[in-house]
């Protein structure tokens, strides 16, 4: 399986991917994930953003994109639970004032269904059909909690697994207003319930 991971980020329903890049500084710190053998309880995922956004449940997402030689690409999505355990926040910086951070794990049936798709993957290895696996995280679904108007809204997306140690930026400050397809669908998203 190959050890490059690739990181896409997204919001509002549409890729960023597309849009932004991972910094330079994360390259490193990523290409040592190994998806084949990363250890999925370490597996965390933080969204930062203005609080005028919040995601909502079940609206942080991992997708998986698997690739086995002579078959198409598949992609498997895994919804991230939001968690507030101490350990998760370590390593992130503060937000800055306005914004807020949120950190997210997979649920255990989510490890399980990762782990039975890894456990195929490297017995396609063994039978001899190379094939590759991918890492995408996406923030797709969010509620307004403040319409106040901004001048713009900046998302940061960080991952965390037990090859990295700690948090690593994988989109940085993207401005979801800068992107004219992002800005347009934001005014179509509905206020966060109490």
């Amino acid at each position: 399986m190959n050890r490059l991971v690739r990181v896409l980020g997204s919001a509002a329903a549409l890729a960023l991917a597309g849009c932004s890049s991972v910094p330079l500084t994360s390259i490193p710190r990523l290409a040592r994930i190994d998806a084949k053998t990363t250890d999925l309880s370490m597996l965390r995922v933080a969204v930062q953003l203005p609080e005028v956004l919040r995601p909502r449940s079940g609206g942080v997402k991992l997708d998986v994109v698997t690739k086995v030689a002579g078959q198409a690409e598949a992609k498997t999505s895994f919804s991230m639970m939001e968690t507030s355990e101490a350990r998760d926040g370590g390593g992130l910086p503060a937000p800055p004032q306005g914004s807020s951070t949120h950190a997210y794990r997979l649920s255990p049936a989510d490890a399980a269904r990762f782990e039975a798709l890894r456990t195929a993957m490297v017995e396609q290895g063994k039978q001899g059909r190379r094939g590759s696996m991918g890492l995408g995280l996406a923030a797709k679904e969010f509620c307004l909690a403040n319409a106040a108007p901004q001048a713009s809204l900046p998302v940061t997306i960080y991952l965390m697994t037990h090859e990295t140690k700690s948090f690593v930026p994988v989109v940085r400050d993207f401005d979801m207003l800068g992107d004219p397809a992002l800005a347009g669908g934001l005014q179509s998203i509905q206020p966060c319930r109490p």
